[in-house]
């Protein structure tokens, strides 16, 4: 199984990257890992000079996310993992989201493979109403065009007062969708 993660927060090695490890660690199944941490990566910004419409499967930006986009049309599971700032994606994630503007405008996604998505949202401040639905909503036409099933949307909130691995219901969620990937489709 191939595992695409979009690390999302600006802060390497906190509550984010540490809900990613902890799930990473409970699959059990033989798998390989792309991990791509928006702090060590280069994906500029879409330029929407729409270079991608004429030119099907190509960006006239020369980056990161030319490896980027194989990886997310190829895998078998997708892990989207940020923190919310003001209620939506922080800046360096969403560049990289805009950037499947490229996908999005291929005529034909027969190539992309079905995968799954989860995504894992990190919020600072104490659970409030709709706290996490702009990742919600932003990532509705990024499923779509990526070809997800999602298999879960794990919040953890009031991680400034209860650190993501304290967050004993959040990290039972994780724990349970990993067993649902590592337990054979034959058995369920």
């Amino acid at each position: 199984m191939e595992i695409v993660v979009i690390m999302g927060s600006h802060r390497n090695g906190q509550n984010t990257q540490k809900a990613i490890d902890h799930f990473i660690s409970k699959i059990k199944v033989e798998h390989e890992l792309f991990e791509y941490n928006v702090n060590k990566i280069d994906v500029q910004a879409c330029i929407a000079c729409d270079y991608c419409i004429p030119h099907q499967g190509e960006c006239v930006i020369e980056d990161d996310m030319t490896e980027i986009y194989q990886k997310m049309e190829s895998c078998d599971l997708l892990i989207v993992a940020s923190p919310v700032y003001f209620s939506a994606f922080p800046s360096k994630i969403k560049a990289l989201i805009d950037r499947t503007q490229m996908i999005y405008n291929l005529k034909d996604k027969s190539a992309i493979k079905k995968k799954k998505i989860l995504i894992i949202g990190i919020g600072g401040a104490p659970y409030y109403p709709r706290q996490f639905q702009a990742m919600d909503n932003t990532l509705e036409w990024y499923k779509k065009t990526l070809s997800c099933d999602e298999i879960g949307f794990v919040q953890f909130s009031h991680t400034d007062e209860l650190p993501a691995l304290d967050n004993k219901k959040s990290l039972a969620e994780l724990e349970a969708i990993a067993e649902n990937i590592n337990t054979p489709m034959a058995k369920k």
